[in-house]
């Protein structure tokens, strides 16, 4: 192997190991469980991103409705910038090994000019090599698909046993809420559209429970929130019936 080849690969070592470390750097993230009263926008300028990035990064429907206890996945400010060096440093290292390769090639051709020997040695190396490169390329495939098959596997799994969690949670509190007085409509119309059911709900400006009130029946039980619910109702739009068909025109109660 000559000078230039062996620069190359040294080149080629060098780069595959930045390479390796900016990948540990874009895997940085933090994981953060909200809390009552937390809000987007409060939790955005905390960890200084935006609501947008926080929206997009997990999944998020509704903008102005998360839940307490729920886990966020919050990334680094480093990691857009890892992921462009590490993209850089991939393609000048795939570059540096197509070189290398190009210069094995010339030398293995002098090396059958000037003897036929030395010929039949250059091709056996570089037919050893070609496989043991095809080997390790193979490898690497099958490992990065077993790897990319098991996180959908877990995501699959995670997210079967969050939805079969919500919808148990949301039919004990619809039973609670039918027992302390509500009724299907108010529960359909009203506080589904408002909180999804969850009596835990807080929107991005600050209201709470079932119904999305500041008022303080809002913080208490499911008995003490359906009372609630069905006083301001009546206190408000005279039945539950009318304040269902203002709910319904005007999105808002």
């Amino acid at each position: 192997m000559n000078s230039k080849v062996k620069e190359t690969a040294l080149t080629v070592a060098g780069l595959t190991a930045v390479l390796a470390g900016g990948q540990q750097v874009v895997n940085a993230a933090t994981t953060y469980t909200v809390h009552p009263n937390d809000t987007l926008s409060n939790l955005a300028a905390k960890f200084n991103t935006t609501v947008e990035d926080l929206v997009k990064t997990n999944n998020i429907s509704n903008a102005d409705l998360i839940f307490t206890d729920q886990k966020l996945t919050i990334a680094d400010s480093e990691t857009d910038t890892a992921t462009s060096v590490a993209a850089s440093v991939a393609q000048t290292a795939d570059e540096a090994a197509s070189t290398a390769a190009s210069q094995a090639a010339s030398s293995a051709a002098a090396s059958i000019a000037a003897s036929s020997e030395a010929a039949a040695s250059t091709a056996a190396s570089s037919a050893a090599a070609a496989s043991s490169a095809a080997a390790k390329s193979s490898a690497a495939a099958s490992s990065e698909a077993a790897a990319s098959s098991a996180a959908t596997t877990t995501t699959a799994s995670s997210t079967a046993t969050t939805t079969t969690s919500t919808s148990s949670t949301s039919g004990s509190v619809y039973s609670q809420f039918i027992a302390a007085g509500g009724t299907d409509s108010l529960w359909t119309y009203i506080v589904m559209p408002e909180s999804g059911g969850n009596p835990n709900a807080v929107s991005a400006s600050g209201y709470h429970g079932l119904g999305q009130t500041k008022q303080s029946w809002g913080y208490g039980d499911v008995a003490t929130q359906t009372a609630g619910l069905v006083n301001y109702a009546v206190s408000r739009y005279g039945s539950i019936d009318a304040a269902v068909q203002f709910r319904l025109s005007n999105g808002w109660w």
